[in-house]
């Protein structure tokens, strides 16, 4: 019950995610990125709770992929 509630929000969480990413403007990219944030740690404890660890491994990356897009979101225009 509680992985299929977390794979729900999972999934929602990214296609919401993907639409602000989609933005133009950083605030609406900053949560975008936050959100997808939170869909990964969603399917991250799905994965585990599963034992699945190829869901644990791809969404790890992503989740690690979503924490440098706020990073790169927030930098001044033309700085590294």
């Amino acid at each position: 019950m509680i992985t299929a509630v977390l794979q729900a929000a999972g999934a929602v969480a990214g296609i919401v995610g993907a639409v602000f990413v989609a933005g133009q403007s950083r605030h609406s990219r900053r949560i975008g990125f936050a959100t997808w944030i939170v869909s990964n740690s969603c399917w991250i404890v799905s994965g585990i709770l599963t034992r699945n660890p190829f869901l644990v491994v791809m969404f790890g990356f992503y989740f690690l992929t979503a924490v440098i897009g706020v990073v790169n979101n927030d930098r001044p225009e033309g700085s590294l």
